[in-house]
């Protein structure tokens, strides 16, 4: 593929999606007017380990006949994972065999009455089972000391309050500097002004070990009471709200408000004083602590493996016009049959970074197709904990959100190989208590450290508690929601497998989300390698 100059837009737009029930004509971001098109699917499964996550596509990895199977067994789509290696050459060639069973396959599914996910699974530059941090290079927050008259981007945001850069009215004790920034709320006009930081840059803040977990200042109040801190991402949404009693008067305190669990990229920083009240405040910063500088810096011998996808523009920009010679291939296909998801499971070291690329590609595809259903997951795997941090562009009604589900992953991927999982020796249970205590002591101390963030009961209801994340999520953009993936490993315990299926499923049809299984062989399928039927009751779970 020839490289094309791209203006890469960092900047992300506002996500306000109009609700679309029916057809009816949605205006984009200004530009031509989009049709909503349904994409009515209901019951799907995943062709894995045949165009994708294979060193050479295998002889009898799908096929006509088996696609009148999963038709004839109730299954209304596929979803089709294919892989970069497979279809481009290093320098970015076609390889025409494999689009020929690209297009075999849609045929096939066409002529049974299946629609098509086409599932971009793996790239040269991404793959979703890459360890994932921060780069070794320390991050630093702002460091906001307000000396030389520097408003460092504060301002008054709302009519309830003044600011204004001034003399520092007690140069005594932790603080003797000179410039000190103050907020003034007056009485009786609009509750909601405070003094506002923006354009600072996006600073992870969160429980991680490479974020931000404190809002660090000094301050200095004639009265003791609450101050708010609200924390926002770069799109001045996804509000985080904090709050802290200062325990000094007329003196100069230090403060160390707690935001870890706030879990996104800041972008702007608001301090509210009580009405009526005026706060002078001084060497704000984030920081990984109470005390310290205000660094966060990689743990010693820690190795860090970032996709090439997040870390050079080039590999963007093959990343865009790979899916630009997909679409040329697919767009002959009408808008109900076939659909795009953008990539499987994205694991960029930030939100920010997937959200960024994803509405690039987004404004590219719709240039020729404004009416293509695209679908798109959250970073980190697509889990319904990271949904809250997904942004889509506004007013685009043909997008579907797609989460995927092995929760909790010790239960789903029980003594899995590929996984850290395959060492896990040790009853597990569902539903229950997942581990039973006197089991999590015999573990060693690598394996209860695995399994610590899962430990707990589960049951339907506790499943169903994490499947609304996704679903509120896309309810609020007003867009569709579904479950690209779900299964559970065969080498859990055969009834907990089984009840964990069925109450799965049960959610879903409850709720009325579509899903596609993963898979239809090998480890978590229902069919031996042949495509015959193995484990009829996991089949009649998905289907019936």
């Amino acid at each position: 593929m020839k490289k094309r100059l791209i203006i890469y837009l960092a900047s992300l737009f506002a996500c306000l999606v109009a609700s679309c029930t029916e057809k009816e004509e949605i205006t984009n971001g200004g530009g031509e007017p989009q049709t909503y098109i349904p994409f009515a699917i209901n019951k799907g499964v995943n062709i894995s380990n045949w165009l994708s996550q294979m060193e050479a596509i295998p002889a009898n990895g799908f096929s006509q006949a088996e696609a009148q199977k999963l038709a004839s067994y109730g299954f209304d789509h596929i979803r089709l994972p294919i892989e970069e290696k497979l279809f481009f050459t290093e320098d970015g060639e076609k390889i025409p065999e494999a689009f020929t069973l690209m297009h075999n396959a849609i045929g096939w599914c066409r002529d049974a009455g299946m629609k098509v996910i086409l599932d971009l699974h793996v790239l040269r530059d991404h793959h979703f089972n890459t360890t994932v941090t921060t780069s070794g290079d320390p991050i630093e927050s702002f460091y906001d000391t307000f000396e030389d008259m520097k408003w460092a981007n504060w301002f008054a945001n709302g009519p309830g309050v003044t600011v204004n850069n001034v003399d520092n009215p007690s140069k005594s004790g932790i603080n003797t500097s000179n410039r000190v920034f103050m907020a003034e709320r007056k009485t009786g006009v609009d509750n909601w002004s405070n003094a506002k930081k923006k354009e600072f840059g996006a600073l992870p803040v969160g429980t991680g070990k490479m974020q931000f977990k404190y809002l660090r200042a000094k301050i200095y109040k004639s009265t003791k009471s609450t101050i708010t801190v609200v924390l926002s991402d770069e799109n001045n949404t996804n509000d985080g709200y904090y709050g802290y009693d200062n325990t000094k008067t007329n003196e100069w305190e230090e403060i160390a408000v707690d935001v870890s669990n706030y879990n996104k990229n800041c972008g702007r920083i608001a301090i509210r004083p009580q009405e009526g009240e005026t706060i002078y405040f001084d060497d704000v910063f984030f920081s990984d602590s109470k005390t310290g500088d205000n660094k966060i810096y990689p743990e010693t011998g820690t190795t860090t493996i970032v996709p090439k996808l997040w870390t050079d523009k080039d590999s963007q920009y093959k990343y865009l016009d790979l899916w630009k010679v997909l679409a040329e291939e697919l767009n002959q296909y009408p808008n109900d049959l076939v659909a795009y998801e953008l990539l499987n499971e994205p694991v960029a070291p930030y939100a920010s970074q997937w959200n960024s690329l994803s509405m690039q590609l987004i404004r590219e595809l719709r240039q020729t197709e404004p009416e293509r259903k695209l679908i798109i997951g959250s970073n980190r795997w697509q889990s319904v904990n990271t949904f809250n941090e997904l942004a889509i562009p506004a007013g685009d009604p043909n997008i579907i959100l797609s989460f995927h589900f092995y929760n909790p992953h010790p239960l789903t991927h029980y003594q899995a190989e590929w996984t850290e999982e395959k060492d896990l020796n040790v009853a597990i249970h569902y539903p229950g208590e997942l581990i039973k205590e006197e089991d999590f002591n015999q573990l060693s101390e690598a394996m209860q450290k695995l399994v610590t963030p899962y430990m707990g009961t589960y049951d339907k209801t506790t499943l169903e508690s994490l499947v609304l994340k996704a679903e509120m999520k896309a309810a609020s953009l007003g867009v569709q929601v579904y479950c690209g993936e779900f299964g559970c490993y065969k080498k859990t315990p055969a009834a907990d497998r089984m009840q964990w299926i069925r109450d799965v499923v049960s959610i879903f049809r409850e709720r009325h989300i579509a899903y596609s299984y993963w898979e239809y062989k090998a480890g978590f399928g229902f069919c031996d390698s042949q495509g015959n039927v193995i484990e009829q009751e996991v089949l009649d779970l998905l289907t019936k």
